[in-house]
């Protein structure tokens, strides 16, 4: 069933686009440079093929490079060419084999409409108050042709990104920052492409017709640049999950560990109304905050019962050990100052460094809440019974000024449980290491013993569940 918000949205834009549509045919002619009806056909051709190939971005907005030959089209014809060729010339092959469903193709291009209009009736005002001819007159119209664009890019971008949020549920803020900031730039550079197309489309004797057919392979380099943005993006975000996802497969007790942290401090840093940077940072922080725990033997790592002295030494350095892992890679650098400092306590008495208060970056004393929170309401090896919320809350108030930030640990616990909840675990999802019969490491081996047996002697304390 199509949601409320979608729906409205739909409605609204589509209804915009139709009154558009009305005004532009009876207010603007057909402008005598894009060569009349042939010339119209000519850059609906190419602003179908342009469209031919888009690009779906990580939040779900869908870019091509058709916006090129639409701007150019309404350059040299006016408002009246740009909305016809937006129209018929956004339409992609996802539409045509039915995978946009049909409220999705409707609102696409009333949504393009829109903004073309509005773009195209900016640059036409512009035109009308410049100069129009002499040694000023270039300059001018490809200033104007730029003025345009960020009308065009700037509509188009906030009614993509509004169905985008409307249809995920994803804040506009984090699909805006997520899709739009990656790309922005190489978006806008099709402008002067667009302005340069509709100059040598009035090039005499045709030759402007077939030299424009050129651009193609711009445009394709463009297009080839999304989809490597994308790809990059998204081998970046696997990468991160897969490194997670191999450190918590040591043993089944920390098996997705990680994700859950990470989901937390997200969900932590959106109640905070962090930068969208800020929390980006912070998420990837969060999978990889136990990374360090490689150069932990099993050992340590899976003993059940409290660490002697020469143990938990050991177990101290996983934090720098995982700062050192990733502050190499370029793009996890800031994210190392996180993983570094996320077993530091508000009141200086944690570890590495015992750094205490506002001096432990933000990220990190977020991470540690979660940390803390996700390890008590978990299995572990020393503590085969997890706390219950209402225990981990006590814990969290009881340890609030000397483990935690007194500040941030209500944003945790005013969180949805949807947020705080584990979700039940699914064997199948097990590594293969961890479904032998008989391994012995996880809580699959003694359901039933852990169900009557009493919990082993460690103290259940924050301080404690977070190794």
């Amino acid at each position: 069933m199509l949601d409320s918000r979608v729906r409205r949205l739909v409605i609204a834009t589509a209804t915009a686009a139709i009154v558009t549509i009305a005004a532009v045919v009876l207010l603007f002619p057909l402008g005598a440079q894009i060569g009349g009806a042939a010339g119209l056909v000519f850059w609906i051709v190419a602003s179908l093929v342009a469209s031919a190939l888009p690009v779906q971005l990580p939040r779900g907005t869908v870019v091509s490079v058709s916006a090129s030959p639409v701007i150019a089209a309404f350059l040299l014809g006016g408002p009246l060419a740009g909305v016809v060729v937006a129209a018929i010339g956004s339409t992609d092959a996802r539409e045509i084999r039915g995978e946009v469903p049909w409220y999705g193709t409707i609102f696409n291009h009333a949504a393009i409409v829109l903004a073309v209009a509005a773009a195209a009736v900016v640059h036409e005002a512009i035109l009308t108050a410049g100069p129009i001819s002499g040694g000023g007159a270039v300059a001018f119209s490809f200033a104007a042709a730029l003025v345009a664009g960020v009308v065009l890019w700037m509509v188009n971008w906030s009614l993509s990104v509004g169905a985008v949020s409307a249809r995920t549920g994803v804040s506009i803020r984090t699909v805006w920052a997520q899709d739009v900031s990656g790309i922005a730039l190489t978006m806008f550079g099709l402008v002067p492409l667009a302005w340069l197309m509709a100059q040598v489309f009035q090039l005499p004797d045709g030759v402007g017709w077939w030299a424009t057919a050129l651009f193609a392979i711009p445009l394709f380099s463009t297009r080839v640049a999304y989809a490597r943005y994308v790809e990059t993006r998204l081998l970046f975000e696997e990468t991160i999950h897969a490194l997670s996802k191999a450190i918590d497969a040591r043993d089944n007790y920390t098996r997705n560990h990680s994700t859950r942290v990470s989901r937390i401090s997200e969900a932590m840093a959106r109640v905070m109304r962090l930068p969208e940077p800020e929390i980006e940072k912070i998420t990837w922080a969060a999978l990889l905050h136990d990374v360090g725990k490689i150069g932990i033997r099993d050992h340590i790592l899976l003993k059940e019962g409290p660490l002697d002295k020469a143990e938990r030494t050991l177990m101290n350095q996983h934090p720098e050990i995982g700062a050192e892992i990733v502050e190499p890679a370029t793009q996890l650098k800031g994210e190392a100052p996180l993983i570094l400092a996320h077993h530091e306590w508000f009141n200086g008495s944690g570890y590495p460094k015992g750094i205490e208060a506002l001096d432990i970056p933000l990220g990190a004393r977020i991470m540690g809440i979660a940390d803390a929170y996700e390890a008590m309401t978990s299995s572990r090896p020393y503590r085969k019974i997890p706390l219950t919320h209402e225990q981990a809350r006590e814990q969290l108030e009881k340890f609030s000024g000397i483990q935690f930030d007194p500040k941030i640990v209500p944003i945790l616990l005013g969180l949805d449980r949807s947020v705080l909840d584990r979700e039940p675990d699914r064997p199948d999802e097990l590594p293969t290491m961890l479904r032998r019969s008989g391994s012995g490491t996880g809580p699959s081996d003694s359901t039933q013993a852990a169900a009557t047996a009493e919990p082993p002697a460690r103290p259940a304390l924050a301080s404690d569940d977070v190794s």
